[in-house]
């Protein structure tokens, strides 16, 4: 059996929803459908189960909470060359909580859902472009607490919508079975409608930019039923910023949330089909280490093994797997984090009609 040529990145749009790949990222969406032809209709899950503890912290478990995801795409062939692409997603979050000396009651809660719609064209037989615009509705909930004077600082960011877009191109060469696609999605920016407790009650605004990035899918045929695969993933972390006003007295800074250095992801994987039914797969992927950790990322890079399989009957395709991460070590706020790691089932269905 020949491997279908979007094979690789319909691989990696199952796994995208694994834990922690980037900081806030959680899932992206899944461009590939494009490629296909036909109508396409794609469900996917992820259940990621973390396991992030530290001394003096280790007593009360992770302190990142486990978390699921979804994500709905369809897809549309308008004619020849024009496609229609429709997606859901959530593509940020986090999940927060610290207890134990030192940190207790510092916690984060940020959850983000993405609607976008996409059009490919097909410029000739090796080029086509896509891009469209994305909505982003995100809403936050943060405590820290503040040592002097002694109070628990809270925000309370009620949910905003944000707008963006994304641009790109793919290049396939059709007789090498080989495809390398450039897709680059611009920042969002938020402007919550916030309270603030900082000893007193203030309401304002809270300005929130998240990031843009820029990643690189690419793959080749070795042979009729394996396939190589892999992908570079840059992410302007450096100019993500929550900035609220009130916290802005008490810290002297105005940043709640701020991050020094971007983000940067590879991986590697190969595709192996079995028979016309059944084909296995496995991704070795890397968080490059930038030496940045905070109460929000208490981490410092990360390494992951994926292993799946895709099974096709029909006008179904199912893909199931899990994704092992290995987090690197870092020390936040006096407490050193170690040896911690995260199991993320994950679950995808697609039909074609």
């Amino acid at each position: 059996m020949k491997l279908k040529i979007t094979t690789s990145a319909a691989i990696l749009g199952a796994v995208a929803t694994t834990a922690s790949a980037g900081s806030l990222e959680r899932n992206n969406m899944p461009i590939e459908l494009l490629f296909d032809s036909g109508n396409v209709v794609q469900f996917s899950y992820t259940a990621p189960n973390l396991n992030l503890s530290a001394a003096p912290f280790g007593s009360t478990g992770s302190v990142l909470n486990d978390f699921t995801t979804v994500g709905l795409a369809f897809k549309t062939d308008i004619n020849d060359d024009l496609a229609l692409g429709v997606f859901f997603n959530q593509p940020f979050g986090a999940d927060n909580g610290y207890e134990g000396p030192g940190a207790a009651g510092l916690a984060i809660d940020f959850q983000s859902n993405e609607l976008a719609a996409v059009l490919s064209y097909q410029m000739n037989q090796n080029l086509s472009l896509h891009g469209g615009v994305r909505v982003v509705e995100s809403e936050l909930n943060l405590s820290i607490p503040i040592p002097s004077p002694s109070f628990l600082y809270t925000l309370d960011a009620k949910s905003d919508r944000g707008f963006g877009y994304l641009l790109g191109a793919s290049y396939v060469v059709p007789e090498r079975g080989a495809r390398v696609t450039l897709t680059y999605q611009s920042s969002v920016k938020h402007n919550f409608e916030s309270t603030e407790f900082v000893g007193a009650t203030i309401d304002g605004n809270t300005e929130a930019e998240l990031p843009q990035s820029l990643k690189l899918d690419g793959e080749i045929a070795l042979n009729s039923s394996t396939l190589l695969f892999g992908s570079v993933k840059w992410s302007d972390y450096s100019n993500f910023d929550v900035a609220a006003p009130g916290y802005a007295g008490i810290a002297g800074q105005v940043s709640v949330i701020d991050y020094n250095e971007d983000n940067i992801n590879v991986s590697v994987g190969l595709g192996r089909s079995i028979n016309d039914e059944w084909s296995g797969f496995g991704i070795l992927e890397a968080q490059l280490t930038d030496g940045e950790a905070n109460e929000l990322r208490p981490y410092d890079g990360s390494r992951a093994l994926t292993l799946g399989a895709r099974y096709t009957s029909g006008q179904y395709e199912i893909t199931a797997g899990a994704q092992y991460r290995q987090f690197g070590d870092a020390t936040v706020s006096g407490a050193t984090f170690s040896g911690n790691d995260a199991v993320s089932p994950f679950l995808q269905i697609a039909y074609s009609f």
